[in-house]
């Protein structure tokens, strides 16, 4: 059917559209808040106002450690909501294109973009130019095998268990951050 391949046709350009819409402006908002301090306040009441470096405020610089983690962090909390309401949200295809895109957000605005900024930060002037290839390569390498294995499982296992996958792949690579880039906040 010739009009059915057209629609779908123009139903991928758009939903791919919209999710680069989304998802670029993380790109964005990493150079705006990285290296800026942020405040963690910690407050009885939320009526009140804090400044940063208050006693109850913690001022945090964001580092590309911490944006990392962040990025990880939402990715997970939106890939396991998409996995566990995978059918309710099939139904709702506007609800399910905005959450898949908040995931390429947070991508670009975590890993995507500290990718590049931390081997800079991580390793010696030594062997900094020899392990920022090795880590390119690797990751190269995990990319290539997601997009690979992700139609072939979403086949066997369902959309559903992918999707909560890769939320688990996500906290994951959180707590590899953490144990071996350490915490990230320079509070």
């Amino acid at each position: 059917n010739a009009s059915g391949g057209y629609e779908l046709l123009q139903t991928t350009v758009r939903d791919s559209l919209v999710i680069s819409l989304l998802s670029l402006p993380g790109y964005f908002v990493t150079v705006f808040v990285i290296g800026r301090p942020t405040c963690v306040c910690r407050s009885s009441s939320s009526s009140s106002t804090t400044r940063c470096g208050s006693a109850s405020c913690l001022p945090c610089i964001q580092t590309p450690t911490y944006i990392q983690m962040q990025g990880f962090l939402v990715m997970s909390i939106l890939y396991i909501i998409i996995g566990l309401f995978w059918t309710s949200l099939s139904n709702i295809q506007w609800l399910l294109l905005v959450l898949y895109a908040g995931t390429f957000f947070f991508a670009n605005y975590g890993p995507n973009t500290t990718t590049f900024l931390l081997p800079s930060v991580t390793y010696s002037e030594d062997c900094r130019s020899t392990l920022n290839g090795i880590s390119a390569a690797a990751g190269k390498l995990g990319a290539l095998m997601g997009a690979s294995l992700f139609a072939p499982a979403a086949d066997m296992w369902g959309e559903s268990v992918v999707m909560v996958c890769c939320g688990c792949a996500s906290l994951l690579a959180l707590a590899l951050t953490k144990i071996f880039l350490g915490g990230g906040r320079a509070c």
